[in-house]
């Protein structure tokens, strides 16, 4: 018998199988990013404290209440996922079965208009207003007076890269606090351009896919300034957690006097349908953000196609 590979398996113990298994259900649960794991932790909470048998009818049962309390069907589905994956994790079998099916279907199908919908598309022109804006002197935090303009200088730079991963990049906002000095190289071909190397996404959790996105103009240089400031290449260039990189993007959106609610997902909204506006193929848009399939390119660029369409061209 060939004995060569023998050495790593390790030795079958009481202690070392114990072991082993801790350490593969630390592995399966790191199978999923840490948004994902987050927001399954809430909705099994909220299953658990309702006390409803973790079966196919008590579970849709639970359905049946968040539809009843106006909830939007990506609550319950939520939950679902969360309760097979918590199965997975514990080596039982899936709790759900057809009645938890046929709920989640007539659920969807009846409250379609539930939810808080599409974020509103940031455009170029919103990019281009944010990049004019975001360096000058707000008030500053402490409410005596305005920043200084080294502080404002600061601050602007780290709010033009915000808003160029969003838009030119297409980055979630949790990928947008994920993104360190050492991702960033120049575009070769592209003149003041950076390329951005996104090292997991929530279509790439296990970072096993190259994934390479494209900046430009001001907010490639304010990149190139924090990518110049970083202390190590592995830091984190903008090390805040994604409902602030929200909120920053919402202040310099005010600042920009922009009438309209910006999202941590309004960039990649826009980036969809500016590009799609543009005469940008499918293709073009999915390898531009990061989509594995052109299901949610259409969702997001269906105003754009409908205006490059045949009634457009042709009436």
């Amino acid at each position: 018998m060939d004995t060569s590979d023998t050495a790593i398996v390790p030795a079958a113990t009481p202690g070392a199988l114990a072991t082993g298994a801790a350490t593969a259900r630390t592995l399966a649960d790191a199978s999923i990013s840490a948004n994902t794991r987050a927001a399954y932790t809430s909705a099994l909470a909220g299953f658990d404290r309702t006390g409803a048998p973790e079966t196919d009818a008590g579970i849709a049962a639970c359905i049946g209440a968040l539809y009843d309390a106006g909830r939007a069907a990506s609550s319950a589905a939520m939950m679902v996922a969360a309760l097979r994956f918590r199965a997975r994790l514990n080596g039982r079998p899936s709790p759900t079965g057809p009645a938890v099916e046929r709920a989640l279907a007539g659920f969807r199908r009846q409250a379609r208009d539930r939810g808080r919908g599409q974020a509103p598309a940031m455009t170029a022109d919103d990019l281009a207003a944010i990049v004019a804006t975001a360096r000058q002197p707000r008030q500053s935090r402490n409410g005596r007076g305005l920043e200084s303009a080294a502080v404002a200088d600061r601050r602007g730079t780290v709010d033009v890269a915000i808003a160029g991963l969003a838009f030119h990049a297409g980055l979630r906002r949790s990928e947008i606090g994920q993104v360190r000095a050492a991702d960033v190289a120049p575009a070769a071909s592209v003149p003041g351009a950076v390329l951005v190397a996104v090292r997991r996404s929530k279509t790439n959790q296990d970072g096993s896919s190259a994934d390479v996105r494209m900046v430009k103009n001001g907010p490639a240089a304010a990149i190139r300034t924090l990518v110049e400031q970083a202390p190590a290449p592995d830091a984190r260039l903008i090390p805040l957690s994604g409902p602030m990189v929200a909120r920053r993007l919402q202040a310099a959106a005010d600042a920009a006097c922009i009438d309209r609610r910006l999202t941590g997902h309004s960039g990649r909204v826009g980036l969809a349908s500016e590009l799609t506006a543009r005469g940008a193929s499918t293709a073009d848009v999915m390898l531009a953000g990061g989509w594995k399939t052109s299901r949610m390119v259409a969702h997001y660029a269906t105003g754009a196609t409908a205006e490059r369409g045949a009634v457009a061209r042709f009436l």
